[in-house]
Order: structure tokens, then C-alpha cells, then sequence
């Protein structure tokens, strides 16, 4: 009897199949493709991310290349910018124009000082050299002599040009020795402290030098070598 179910039962499945046959293929063929379909998406997300990596490891690389570069860039600037300020500052010898001196009141272009000859407060664009009247004056370094004018309010003064667009000017001098057009070496005598001289008379006899640069002026006290006074 046991038996006799069994086959029955076998029986409807098989007929089951037979019924339903193709049901049954569409839905293993969209299961299998189904399934493809997944493989492929994880296989191609998985392929798709080492590059990604990489492109960005290549752009950090570039762009960290790209700052070093940059950086130095600017350090061989600014190392250039700092030869040549010391180039210039070595080239000038201000402190050997008077064998004996004391600076006075220095070079200020933008804040007063105060003038005892005149009784007021003005900017100041030279830089004093008590010494002497008489004491003899040395040109600072190689040049050729711009002008020579005379007259009673600053005595004699001296304008010599120099290599790099700088020019000397020296003021209350006498006995003035050089004439406009004349070539001139560091320490060759120019003339000498002028004690009769009106202009800054009541600081008593200096010297007053002014120092431009491409026709700016700037402080003389910035260009004198280590060990000036």
C-alpha cells in the first residue's frame, strides 16, 4: 500500500514537470543570468578601484613635486635678493672719508628732527660727521665726479657718481681739490671740513653726506663696512 503511494506521488511530480516544463527553464535561465550579472558587477568594481588609488597617489606626488619646486624657487630668490645686499653693502667704504669723526644726527626721511641752526623740526636726508675744520676728505669708493658748486650756505659741494646707480653727495666742504668730470679712486683727497660753512653751523664743523640709490635716496649709515664708526 506504502508503495502504491509512493509512485502515485512520484507520478504527480513528474506530471507536475511535464505541465509546468517551461516555467520551470525561465526560471533557472533568469536565475542564471541573474547570478552572471552580480559576478560581473563585483568582479568590475573590484578592477575599477586600484586605479583610482593609484591616479590619486599620482596626483599627490605631482602636486607635492610641484611645492618643493616652488619653495625652492623662492629660497634661491631670496638668496640672490641677500648676495647682492651684501655685495653692496662690502662695496661702500663711508667710514674712510675722515681718518677721525663722530656721527651726529643721522639720516631720517620720514620722522622729524630737530635742527639747532635753523630752530625747527624737519626730516633729515644725509648723514652728519662732526670733525674737525680742516680735517681732509676721502672719496668712499671709485666714481667720477658729477659737479663742483660753491656758495655761502653749504660751502662747497661735491656730487660723485658710482657703478650699480649710486651717488654720492658731500657738503661744507673747502679746499676742494677734484673738478666736475674728474675720475676719482677710493681715497683720493676730495678737500676739507669746512668750519665757515652757515648751513648746520650751530652742530659746529662736520661733514654732510647724502647717498642715493637709482635716484632714491637712502641712509649712508647702511652702506658702511663692519668696523666704521
Amino acid at each position: 500500500m506504502k508503495k502504491a503511494n509512493q509512485e502515485g506521488g512520484g507520478n504527480k511530480v513528474l506530471a507536475f514537470f511535464r505541465r509546468n516544463i517551461y516555467f520551470v527553464l525561465i526560471i533557472v535561465c533568469v536565475l542564471a543570468i541573474g547570478t552572471m550579472i552580480t559576478i560581473a558587477a563585483v568582479n568590475g568594481s573590484q578592477d575599477e578601484n586600484p586605479p583610482v588609488n593609484g591616479d590619486l597617489n599620482d596626483d599627490d606626488s605631482n602636486v607635492n613635486g610641484d611645492v618643493d619646486d616652488d619653495m625652492d624657487d623662492v629660497d634661491d630668490d631670496k638668496d640672490d635678493e641677500d648676495d647682492t645686499d651684501e655685495e653692496e653693502t662690502k662695496t661702500f667704504a663711508l667710514g674712510t672719508m675722515l681718518s677721525d669723526y663722530t656721527i651726529d644726527i643721522g639720516f631720517s626721511n620720514t620722522e622729524l628732527v630737530f635742527n639747532p641752526t635753523m630752530q625747527h623740526w624737519a626730516t633729515h636726508e644725509g648723514l652728519d660727521m662732526l670733525a674737525a675744520a680742516g680735517s681732509e676728505v676721502y672719496c668712499p669708493f671709485d666714481g667720477t665726479v658729477k659737479s663742483v658748486e660753491t656758495d655761502t650756505f653749504y660751502g662747497t659741494t661735491v656730487v660723485i657718481t658710482h657703478d650699480g646707480g649710486f651717488e654720492t653727495t658731500m657738503r661744507l666742504l673747502d679746499d676742494v681739490t677734484v673738478t666736475a668730470g674728474s675720475a676719482v679712486k677710493e681715497g683720493d683727497k676730495i678737500g676739507v671740513v669746512s668750519g665757515e660753512a652757515l648751513a648746520e653751523i650751530a652742530q659746529g664743523a662736520h661733514l654732510h653726506i647724502e647717498l642715493t640709490k637709482d635716484g632714491v635716496r637712502v641712509d649712508p649709515a647702511q652702506y658702511m663696512k663692519e668696523g666704521d664708526k
